[in-house]
């Protein structure tokens, strides 16, 4: 009797836990269905999608995110929608909404689109890119200070030692010629860790460096394909259990004495540094490691108290210009990531433009050998952004080839022209529709090179290099004047050509950025009336 009464409840709760099973998969695919309104429910149009995957596989098609976004501009108007599983994304090109979006109504978009798996904005180990509400004001208010003009002034003699570095590796190139962009890559590398960090790993004479390898290894993992990825954007409710898994794998790998995360290694090498400088009481120049360790304290409760209030709610509230020991580790991490593989490229690009167009590089030297004509004047921070032509050249660069994307993410419930706008929601920038639209950039055609452009007063949201608003890049001034004095040295050794593997057009990839997909050579010829 015993034995059929258990066998009963069993039975009992297997049929219990299936129909619970059964109720909860059909609730979670109604609501995917429900989200799959959100658009139509405001009537804004968006390409045909698939249930679960929604718009994803046409997003990232051809590894081409960017142009496959610009090309559904076209055909559905300046502002429309579409969905990454069945999270909503709004694109937009309408100068109004951007104007809204990053700019008026900031604190209610203060936050940027999450990658697949980033878990919650209050993640202990989150960076300021990662941060929205009061924490990201709180880091952003410490961080700021690190590119003032003075602390530039400062950075001149080490920028300049990083850039003669790559000079003299030229000079002693037998061939004299050049693969880029690994060469502009070291040298982002080589000057990152030495002006911000204070730490001098001369990498770009050092071909196996660790942190190089790391580095590279962290974006070569973001354009490869991963099932668990695609598991978080079609099923983001559920991160906690891709995170765990994710987590647990690293954690098995780390014990079999497999090699952990590149991402790992950095922070553990950034732990060290920040040891020996907290552990010794000597006078640092004030960089921005320097900057970060001013501000630890370990009362994460008092620092935190405010972090998740919404940027309008703190008007009569002091926040502490304070930072926890994780926070620094992952914001250390993050300036050196997001810096170092942008402005390699962006000299890349530079460079290529200046060996298949002649002119612009003739035009560019004349204004550079006349300014520095002088031996009095030599090449610096303050010197170069004294120039004109090369400043609308940089900018050039950065408009005809855009690398990062520009998106926002809703924090609080708004409404922007006409269109009701809830927390979660991504509105993301065209920038493809924005920097080649003949009517912000006419009256020369658009897609065609052409640095003169800049002379004239241009809308200031139709320049989307460095982002929009508060939340503009960090780091700007630092990676601008970099690659102005990279560019200035340079020109003034060397005269640029391209060589028969210098392709006439770039091919482009896209993962975290927009970047050429193969290496190519360019030859330096050293210039006979320069030393």
């Amino acid at each position: 009797m015993t034995d059929w009464t258990f066998d009963v409840d069993k039975m009992l709760w297997l049929i219990f836990s299936k129909e619970v099973i059964i109720l909860f998969v059909f609730s979670y695919l109604m609501i995917i269905v429900w989200k799959y309104q959100y658009f139509k429910q405001r009537g804004i149009k968006t390409p045909k999608y698939r249930f679960i995957c929604g718009n994803y596989f046409d997003l990232i098609r051809n590894k081409s995110e960017s142009e496959n976004v610009y090309k559904w501009t076209m055909q559905l108007g300046k502002t429309f929608g579409y969905f990454e599983g069945h999270s909503p994304v709004l694109v937009t090109s309408d100068l109004d909404i951007i104007q809204e979006v990053f700019i008026r109504q900031f604190s209610n978009f203060s936050a940027r689109k999450k990658n697949p798996m980033e878990g919650a904005d209050s993640r202990e180990f989150n960076h300021l890119m990662r941060s929205s509400n009061c924490r990201w004001k709180r880091m952003r208010s410490i961080m700021n200070p690190t590119f003032s003009k003075q602390k530039l002034e400062k950075m001149n003699p080490l920028l300049n030692e990083c850039i003669d570095r790559l000079i003299f590796k030229i000079r002693n190139n037998i061939i004299s010629e050049l693969k880029i962009p690994e060469a502009f890559k070291k040298l982002t590398m080589d000057s990152l860790w030495k002006c911000t960090y204070g730490i001098d790993l001369n990498i770009q004479n050092k071909p196996c460096n660790e942190y190089f390898k790391a580095s590279e290894k962290i974006f070569a993992d973001a354009y490869k394909f991963k099932f668990i990825k695609l598991l978080s954007i079609f099923f983001p409710e559920f991160d906690f259990l891709w995170i765990f898994f994710t987590n647990f794998q690293n954690e098995i790998k780390k014990r079999i004495g497999l090699a952990s995360e590149p991402k790992v290694f950095i922070i553990n090498e950034f732990h060290k540094t920040l040891k020996e400088r907290i552990s010794n009481n000597q006078e640092y120049r004030k960089d921005y490691m320097q900057l970060l360790i001013d501000s630890l304290d370990d009362d994460e409760k008092l620092i935190k108290k405010y972090d998740h209030l919404n940027i309008n709610e703190i008007k009569d509230i002091h926040l502490e210009k304070k930072l926890t020991l994780n926070e620094i580790k992952a914001n250390l991490k993050m300036f050196m990531l997001a810096g170092y593989e942008s402005t390699s490229f962006a000299l890349s690009f530079c460079f290529h433009m200046l060996a298949i167009k002649k002119n612009e590089q003739e035009t560019l030297y004349n204004e550079i050998e006349d300014f520095f004509s002088n031996e009095s004047t030599v090449p610096d921070i303050q010197s170069v952004n004294r120039l004109p032509y090369l400043d609308m050249f940089c900018k050039e660069i950065l408009r005809f080839y855009p690398i990062s994307r520009v998106a926002r993410r809703c924090v609080k419930q708004t409404t922007v022209k006409g269109i009701n706008m809830t927390p979660g929601l991504i509105v993301r920038i065209d920038h493809f529709a924005i920097h080649f639209d003949p009517v912000l950039w006419g009256p020369i055609d658009p897609k065609e090179f052409f640095p003169l452009r800049h002379k004239v007063a241009r809308n200031p949201l139709s320049f989307l290099a460095f982002g929009l608003g508060p939340r503009i890049c960090l780091g700007m001034k630092f990676a601008l004047s970099q690659m102005k004095l990279a560019l200035v040295k340079c020109l003034l050794k060397f005269e640029i050509e391209s060589t028969n593997e210098t392709p006439k057009f770039l091919e482009f990839s896209e993962g975290i950025l927009r970047t050429a997909i193969n290496e190519f050579q360019i030859r330096f010829n050293p210039r006979t009336d320069k030393s």
